[in-house]
């Protein structure tokens, strides 16, 4: 399974990001730990299929109409499942784990639902099993997966005893209706789509976790402030004009370099679009801000109003800089050659433009 290419270049993001890490932000190790999960996950040869579902659904049913053997338990009395419970399946020249869940709506069924949760986050692929329609818990349960962007396939079980639905698959664990065509679905999307799908979902995580340490690091980072001191009291001592543009311009580079050091983070940001035309004008505001004003106060004391204004301007500027800096700082190592969000964009790319010839 490694041998693929897309989890070949999902390996090497995360083998890229966990050796920054190493290097730029050992203090903050808690941080980006999860990275090693990630990548263990990632070359794990049995994939992970787990069937979630409200109580009564016939979720442990279905399970053992795939594996063709009762070996997970039901029963009259809702609820039988109290605790996620795995099997390895062998579904043709693949190797799965398949896991069974609590219910979704158990009673006093908090810590079971938080267990089911929990197990979802290492799933590449979710069997949401429902009846006839989907209820509220259900669709709450769809957008979590939804926003989770774990891959699912709506499974609408008894359909011995319940008309289909517009969307998903018609099953019935007791007369066996629709089993055989969802196990070869199921074989057609581990040998087609599987692997695309682990790495779009660990990339997901991956790109969650960056998010979390530029979180950590933002904190940290004060040195916004030092750089407009500096350039506050150069602005007063030296000329008016073109001398403040260039001066500013040096300072705001070079601030911008040390927070991209700071964060861990490439210089210059590969999304920099809208951040480059804002300092532009920022620039040609602090060239008009310094044209010659009226002074007011004594001779001794008295104070320029250019001087006012343009001070005002560069104190604003960095504000904004700041500003339109941290979405992309606090997204941690997100844009580098191999980072998490570019290589999702262009697996995402890809996976439209196939769809699209398709």
């Amino acid at each position: 399974m490694s041998s693929l290419p897309i989890l070949d270049a999902t390996a090497k993001c995360l083998e890229e990001l966990l050796v920054w890490h190493q290097v730029h932000h050992p203090q903050l190790s808690a941080q980006w730990q999860p990275l090693y999960e990630l990548r263990d996950r990632l070359h794990q040869s049995a994939w992970h299929i787990v069937v979630l579902g409200q109580v009564g659904r016939g979720k442990s049913a279905l399970l053992n109409a795939l594996y063709g053997e009762a070996i997970f338990p039901v029963g009259a009395i809702h609820g039988t499942t109290q605790w996620p419970r795995t099997v390895r399946w062998h579904c043709q020249d693949q190797i799965v784990d398949l896991t069974d869940t609590p219910g979704l709506d158990e009673v006093a069924g908090s810590d079971r639902e938080t267990m089911t949760w929990s197990v979802l986050e290492t799933a590449d692929l979710v069997l949401f099993v429902t009846q006839d329609s989907l209820t509220p818990v259900e669709c709450q349960a769809r957008d979590r997966l939804h926003t989770l962007r774990i891959p699912h396939k709506l499974i609408l079980t008894k359909a011995d005893l319940y008309p289909p639905m517009a969307e998903g698959i018609a099953v019935s664990s007791t007369t066996g209706q629709g089993i055989p065509e969802l196990r070869q679905l199921l074989q057609q999307w581990l040998q087609q789509e599987a692997p695309q799908a682990r790495a779009l979902r660990i990339l997901h995580q991956a790109s969650q976790v960056e998010q979390s340490l530029g979180a950590a690091l933002g904190p940290q980072d004060t040195s916004a402030w030092s750089w407009l001191s500096a350039q506050m009291v150069a602005s007063l001592l030296l000329p008016g004009g073109l001398f403040d543009v260039v001066l500013a311009m040096i300072s705001t580079l070079a601030y911008i370099r040390k927070a991209c050091q700071a964060y861990g983070v490439p210089f210059p940001l590969p999304a920099f679009g809208g951040l480059s035309q804002f300092v532009l004008l920022w620039y040609a505001a602090i060239y008009l801000s310094s044209w010659s004003g009226f002074t007011f106060g004594s001779e001794l004391w008295g104070v320029n109003t250019n001087v006012l204004l343009q001070g005002g301007v560069i104190f604003w500027g960095y504000q904004q800089i700041r500003r339109r800096l941290d979405p992309y700082l606090q997204q941690g190592y997100q844009w580098g050659h191999h980072g998490p969000q570019r290589l999702l964009q262009q697996l995402t790319q890809t996976r439209a433009n196939v769809t699209a010839s398709g």
